[in-house]
C-alpha cells in the first residue's frame, strides 16, 4: 500500500505545480497502459518517461523540468532528483525506482 501513497503524492504534486498537465499526462497514460500517469509512473517509470516526452513534444528539458517539480518537494536533494532523472533520461529506471521506494517507505511510518 505504501505505492499507493507515492502515487497519491505524485498526482498532489502535479495538481498543485502543473494542473493541466495532469489531465493531458492522464490521458495519456490511459491510452497506453490503462491507468493514469502517477501510477504508470510508480509501476513502470520508462513507460510513464516516454508519455511525459510525447507531451513535451520530446522537449527533455521540459520533461527534466515537470519531473523535478513532482520530486524535488518530497525527495528535498536536487541533486539526487538531478541524478535520478538523468538515470531515467538514459533508459535505467533502477534508481527512480529505488528512490521512490525509499519514499514509500518513509510515507508508511
Amino acid at each position: 500500500m505504501p505505492m499507493e501513497q507515492v502515487a497519491k503524492l505524485i498526482t498532489a504534486r502535479l495538481r498543485q505545480k502543473a494542473l493541466g498537465a495532469l489531465a493531458v499526462l492522464n490521458r495519456e497514460a490511459f491510452a497506453v497502459a490503462r491507468t493514469d500517469f502517477a501510477h504508470l509512473l510508480v509501476k513502470d517509470p520508462l513507460k510513464a518517461y516516454e508519455v511525459l516526452l510525447k507531451y513535451s513534444n520530446g522537449n527533455k528539458s521540459k520533461a527534466r523540468l515537470i519531473l523535478r517539480s513532482i520530486f524535488i518537494g518530497v525527495l528535498g536533494d536536487l541533486s539526487e532528483v538531478d541524478r535520478i532523472i538523468t538515470m531515467l533520461e538514459k533508459g535505467d529506471p533502477s534508481e527512480f525506482k529505488k528512490a521512490l521506494e525509499r519514499l514509500a517507505k518513509r510515507r508508511a511510518t
